[in-house]
């Protein structure tokens, strides 16, 4: 048995091997040591204390689920061995077979998946002209290769996450390295067996699955990175299913850089997925505007998130369909209400094609495709291209052959196993038919022929009793032994009965005996052929599904629309951002008693860099990110929370907001915030929207200032730079930049003093802060009176004496301890040069009196400053 384990076992080294024996799946060796203190078994071992000690644990078979689903969560492989035959009399050892690989990537249960979140496994390959990705989805069959284009595999591993990585041997180390850098959110890593497949190989892997003998259909290369990525994913699939994975019918090449990029940091800084607060999805965008009826309409609203359109007139297609159903609720309540009694099509399939189907799940599927097929009629008269016939968005195609099928073989509340047999209908098959009225005909048989016996014996008591090791048997009590007729064949004796069998009985017993083990076999049959034709029409299912979550999405949309007022975006080519009352999604549904104060923008043209300052608490933040969610939901094809709002195309979307670190990779906040702003600097273009906040406070102030002055610099004078930042500030000084920069403007978040209380109004205006209220607000925190009032001190004399002659503020000689003898220097040295580039830069053409006095002012003001 060991030799047998052994052999097993080099087929999996990387896994935790399960081998069947008896009604338990017994693990063994370092196998044993590392799964019970997961599981809470108790390690056992047999010979212990000797050198051939063997440690071991095993967990009952009716509860394998449970424990696999335990190891996957720890991020374990595990592999299955099941006995292959049955046992056989003078026959030792029974053979048993590797049936499936379970691995984080590869789960297919339902039960132990995420319903509204994909479970991603992905392939990578860093060799050849360029890196590529592949992702495959198995409980789907999603499957798609990613050309990256300049973006690093990490920056798109942590975009899009997987569960599970395959590498090639000859890659393992590199593609380790390379994932040290997400830490807890890395993907578990595994590695193929061998080089293979690779080169020719790899092509001929896919152009086999897919039954083609090209792979330019697909947008893929004979060779290449790509095309290695996409088949290393299909072989390892496949080698943990031990199946064709037929369900997986079709594949989409995508570049990483198309549509609106939203990078993992901006996912994080906007709280699309995950909370800032909890890390859960209460209180993310996601939770806003998911109003999906379906698992997999859920799924894919997350990928158009994740990657919305860059395309103006795939935007447009999704806006026209959204406006049809917010005008027709009459239409989109039936149609919200049918889409929720949608099972999870696409992973009901996945289960049927690999082999891990129920009875349940068949019969699931078949009423999926019923009620998908009554969707249609709910769609009559639409005119937008998505919901109209033919549309992406059209429930058309569904394999109703298959539904009917389905619904005319399986009873209408099939078993959740095969082997309990009662799946078929009655009246689906004659052989099936027959069987069972020889069944029901039994109990007649059984109950004339106990009847007959008892008479003749003589014994009242006489009863017939069914035991699965001696089938049919006639028992009576011990007393009567006597009466037991001597050509009996004797069953068993026990204490109190005896139990006997004729010729009559035994005859019968096996004529009912085959007809159970018959009737097992032919309903087995049936389930084997029903599974077959699903999977024949894995294709149409698949392409149903697809048509059927985009419709979700867009029923989603219009139903958020509907209830929180939202307006449609007018999307135009210049790089311009336009809005009138908008609103942050989030902010404004975790605050219904509040009413939500609405802020126009105006970016894009004259005002490419907004300078906004403002009082902690003011509104600044909230104000930054609803901007930034308005573009994104533009661009996803969805109403935006606005009174009306124009949004220019982008390409990426990049924020700087909040304070964060990384401990895990010794960094701090500041280190953090000046590498997420480098990566800003370096990949913003002319058709990006960048929102910063705070940027520099992690330093010393004017370490911070010099830099967060640079920083808008670049934003505005760079070539190509980005045509609409938003660029919030403690820093008052910066916005002085609107003096000299023509694209900078200042607006300001409005407070007002009330009995020496400040209010902030959390509106929007033109102009700049006179003061940051950082005392009122630590006030409003509860700060003890007498730090707030000694604070206000300390502040009355800065105010007045402001610098010392190194520009540094006088805080330390303020509060009373000893002034420090190092001093920072001041920024503005050499504001001569500043003022004369200002003075060059001025229209005194348009220059009104009044302005230029203002601006004489401000100049001197900075020059009697600076001596």
């Amino acid at each position: 048995m060991l030799e047998q384990y052994w052999a097993l076992k080099r087929e999996v080294p990387d896994a935790i091997l399960l081998y069947r024996l008896g009604d338990f799946y017994e693990m063994f060796f370092e196998d044993a040591e590392v799964a019970a203190p997961l599981l809470g078994l108790v390690l056992t071992a047999r010979h212990r204390d000797t050198d051939v000690e063997a440690p071991m644990c095993g967990v009952p078979h009716h509860a394998l689920e449970s424990y696999v689903a335990r190891l996957v969560g720890a991020g374990r492989k595990v592999a299955i061995a099941e006995q292959t035959e049955a046992p056989q009399k003078g026959k030792a050892l029974v053979a048993r077979a590797i049936v499936r690989v379970i691995t984080p990537g590869t789960l297919v249960d339902p039960e132990r998946l995420d319903a509204r979140q994909a479970n991603d496994l992905a392939a990578i390959v860093l060799g050849g002209e360029a890196p590529a990705l592949a992702y495959l989805d198995l409980s789907t069959g999603d499957f798609s290769a990613i050309r990256l284009d300049g973006t690093t595999p990490g920056e798109m591993l942590s975009r899009r996450t997987a569960k599970e990585l395959v590498a090639f041997p000859s890659e393992r180390e590199a593609v380790a390295r390379l994932l040290e850098p997400l830490g807890s959110d890395a993907p578990v890593l595994s590695v193929l067996a061998s080089e293979s497949p690779r080169g020719r190989g790899a092509a001929d892997l896919l152009e086999g699955h897919f039954r083609t003998s090209t792979l330019a259909g697909f947008g893929l290369p004979s060779s290449g990175p790509l095309v290695e990525a996409a088949a290393a994913v299909l072989a390892y699939a496949r080698s943990t299913q031990k199946a064709d994975c037929a369900h997986v019918t079709t594949l989409r090449t995508a570049s990483a850089g198309e549509g609106l990029v939203v990078d993992a940091v901006t996912q994080g800084h906007l709280e699309l997925f995950r909370s800032l607060r909890d890390g859960g999805r209460t209180g993310t965008l996601l939770s806003v505007v998911d109003r999906t009826g379906t698992p997999f309409g859920a799924r894919a609203l997350r990928r158009i998130l994740e990657q919305p359109l860059g395309s103006k007139e795939a935007i447009e297609e999704r806006l026209d369909a959204v406006e049809e159903l917010v005008g027709a609720p009459s239409r989109l309540e039936p149609l919200r209400a049918a889409l929720a009694t949608l099972p999870d099509l696409p992973r009901l399939l996945a289960r049927v094609a690999v082999g891990s189907a129920t009875p349940r799940d068949l019969g699931a599927l078949g009423l999926g495709l019923a009620r998908a097929a009554a969707l249609a009629p709910v769609l009559d008269g639409s005119v937008s291209a998505l919901l109209s016939p033919g549309g992406a968005a059209y429930p058309s195609g569904v394999p109703d052959a298959l539904a009917a099928r389905l619904a005319s073989t399986l009873v209408e509340t099939p078993p959740v196993s095969s082997k309990e047999g009662g799946l078929v209908r009655d009246g689906a098959d004659a052989d099936v038919d027959g069987l069972r009225r020889l069944r029901l005909d039994a109990a007649t048989l059984l109950g004339a022929l106990e009847a007959a016996e008892r008479s003749r014996r003589g014994i009242p008591t006489l009863r017939v009793k069914f035991n699965q090791v001696f089938g049919h048997v006639f028992e009576v009590p011990g007393s009567a032994r006597a009466k037991i007729p001597e050509d009996a064949v004797k069953r068993q004796t026990l204490a109190s009965v005896e139990r006997y069998a004729t010729a009559e009985l035994v005859a019968l017993d096996e004529k009912l005996r085959s007809a159970d083990e018959r009737l097992a076999e032919r309903e087995a049959e049936i389930f084997r052929d029903l599974c077959d034709a699903a999977t024949a029409e894995a294709d149409a299912v698949g392409a149903l599904s697809s048509r059927l979550g985009l419709l979700d999405v867009l029923a989603s949309f219009a139903g958020v629309a509907r209830a929180e007022r939202w307006c449609r975006p007018r999307m135009v080519d210049e790089p311009t951002l336009s809005i009138e009352g908008g609103r942050h999604p989030v902010v404004e549904a975790l605050r219904r008693r509040e009413s939500f104060v609405p802020n126009d923008t105006d970016l894009g043209g004259d005002a490419r860099v907004v300078i906004l300052t403002g009082p902690n608490m003011g509104g600044k933040s909230t104000y930054l990110r609803q901007n930034a969610l308005v573009v994104l939901l533009a661009h996803a094809g969805s109403f935006v929370p606005a009174s009306a709002a124009t949004v220019g195309l982008c390409d990426r979307i990049f924020t700087r907001v909040g304070a964060s670190d990384s401990l895990a990779r010794g960094e701090s906040t500041f280190l953090t915030e000046m590498a997420e702003t480098a990566h800003i600097l370096r990949h913003a273009t002319a058709r990006s929207l960048v929102v910063l906040d705070e940027i520099g406070r992690g330093t010393a102030t004017f370490d911070g200032l010099s830099l967060a002055w640079a920083i808008a610099e670049h934003l505005h004078d760079a070539p190509g730079a980005p045509a609409r930042v938003l660029f919030a500030t403690h820093y008052h000084e910066l916005t002085e930049l609107a003096l000299v920069r023509p694209g900078v403007k200042n607006r300001t978040m409005a407070v007002k003093e009330w009995k020496g209380e400040v209010v902030f109004l959390r509106k929007v205006v033109d102009g700049v802060a006179d003061r940051s209220y950082g005392v009122q607000v630590a006030k409003l925190a509860g700060i003890p009176a007498a730090v707030t009032d000694r604070a206000k001190e300390i502040l009355r004399n800065l105010e007045k004496q402001q610098l010392d002659v190194g520009g540094r503020p006088r805080l330390a000689e303020h509060a009373g301890a000893p002034p420090a003898s190092d001093v920072q220097l001041d920024l503005f040295r050499g504001q001569e040069e500043v003022v004369v580039d200002a003075l060059r830069r001025l229209d005194l053409d348009t220059l009104t009196p009044l302005a230029a006095l203002n601006v004489l002012a401000s100049l001197r003001a900075r020059l009697e400053g600076s001596e």
